[in-house]
C-alpha cells in the first residue's frame, strides 16, 4: 500500500495529477475538467477544506468501510463554501481516492479493466449532474460508497453487486428467500442498451461471482423504471428496453413519475405538454404522460441460464 503522505503541498501535486489523469482517462468534457481543476485548486488554498478532504482521505486510506454517512453529512453542509457547489465536492473528494482504490483493485487482483469501467459511472454521474443542475458534480453520492468498498463492479455494459433476495419468491421450481444470494443489477446511462452488449455483460457476471453460487441457481435481480410492464404498451416491439425486460420475471410494479429525470433531466417539472420529442423515448413517453398515464418502475428476477 502507498503511504499517505503528510507534505502539504506533496498532497495538493497528487490531487491535481490524479484528477487530471482521471478526467483524460474518462474523458470528461474539457469544460468539466476545467472546473474541477479550478475548484480542487481553492479547495487546496482553504486551510478548512483542504483539512477535511485531507482528514476524510486518511480514513479511506486506513478503512474503505469507514463512515460515509458522516462524510456525506459533512461535505453537505460545506455547501457554498468559496463558491464551490457540494456536489463539485463530493464528486472530487470520491475521484480523490480512487487512486487507493485503484491499489485495491490490484491487492485483489480484479483486472484494471474492470476498475477502469467502474470508475467510469463518475463519468455517467457528472453528465448527469450537468444536465440536471448545470454544476460539474455529483447529486447522488450515496450511490458511491459500494464502488470504493469493492462492493459493486461495471462488467461491461451493466453493473453489479452481490447481496441477499430480501423477500419471498416462487415460480417454476425457483425459489428464493430473503437471504438468498443474488446479484443486484444496475444500467449506468451511458447510451445505448444493446441487446448484445447487457447479454455479454451477463455472462461477465456469471464468471465473475461463480464461486459465490456453486450449486445454487444464479440469479439476477433488478429494480428499475426500466422494468417498468407498461414499456410493452409504450415503446415499439423493437425496442432495447423491452429486450432488456424480456429477461425478467416482474414480481412488483409501482406507478410513480419520480424517475422521469432519467428521461427529461428535469423538463418534466414544467409541465408534460412541453416535454422535448427529441428522440424516441421522448416522444413516446410524452403522448403516455399526456394520453393521462403514470411512470412507474418494477422489481424484476432473471434466471440465468448460460447460451
Amino acid at each position: 500500500m502507498t503511504v499517505y503522505k503528510t507534505a502539504r503541498e506533496e498532497i495538493l501535486k497528487d490531487w491535481q495529477a490524479n484528477l487530471q489523469d482521471f478526467a483524460s482517462e474518462h474523458e470528461f468534457p474539457v469544460e468539466a475538467t476545467e472546473s474541477l481543476q479550478d475548484a480542487l485548486e481553492i479547495i487546496g488554498a482553504d486551510d478548512r477544506l483542504y483539512a477535511i478532504f485531507r482528514t476524510w482521505e486518511e480514513n479511506y486510506w486506513k478503512d474503505p468501510d469507514m463512515d460515509y454517512q458522516t462524510l456525506w453529512a459533512t461535505l453537505e453542509a460545506l455547501d457554498g463554501t468559496d463558491g464551490i457547489s457540494k456536489y463539485t465536492l463530493e464528486l472530487l473528494f470520491i475521484i480523490g481516492i480512487s487512486r487507493r482504490t485503484r491499489e485495491l483493485y490490484e491487492e485483489q487482483g480484479i483486472s484494471m479493466e474492470i476498475f477502469h469501467d467502474s470508475m467510469a459511472d463518475m463519468h455517467w454521474k457528472l453528465l448527469e449532474c450537468h444536465k440536471m443542475y448545470g454544476i460539474w458534480g455529483t447529486f447522488v453520492i450515496e450511490w458511491f460508497p459500494w464502488w470504493f468498498r469493492l462492493k459493486r463492479f461495471a462488467l461491461g455494459r451493466l453493473q453489479f453487486e452481490l447481496t441477499t433476495f430480501g423477500s419471498e419468491y416462487e415460480k417454476e421450481g425457483l425459489i428464493l428467500h430473503k437471504d438468498s444470494p443474488v446479484i443486484n443489477v444496475h444500467i449506468p446511462s451511458c447510451g445505448p442498451l444493446d441487446p448484445e452488449a447487457f447479454k455479454a455483460s451477463y455472462a461477465k457476471a456469471a464468471e465473475f461471482y461463480r464461486e459465490e453460487f456453486q450449486d445454487q441457481p444464479l440469479v439476477f435481480v433488478c429494480n428499475s423504471w426500466l422494468l417498468f410492464p407498461a414499456h410493452k404498451e409504450i415503446l415499439p416491439e423493437h425496442s432495447n428496453i423491452r429486450a432488456f425486460l424480456s429477461d425478467y420475471d416482474v414480481y412488483e410494479t409501482n406507478e410513480d413519475n419520480g424517475d422521469l429525470w432519467r428521461i427529461y433531466y428535469g423538463a418534466e417539472e414544467k409541465g408534460f405538454e412541453n416535454l422535448p420529442e427529441n428522440t424516441g423515448l421522448e416522444r413516446a413517453y410524452k403522448k403516455w404522460l399526456v394520453d393521462g398515464h403514470m411512470a412507474g418502475y418494477a422489481r424484476g428476477v432473471y434466471l440465468y441460464r448460460p447460451e
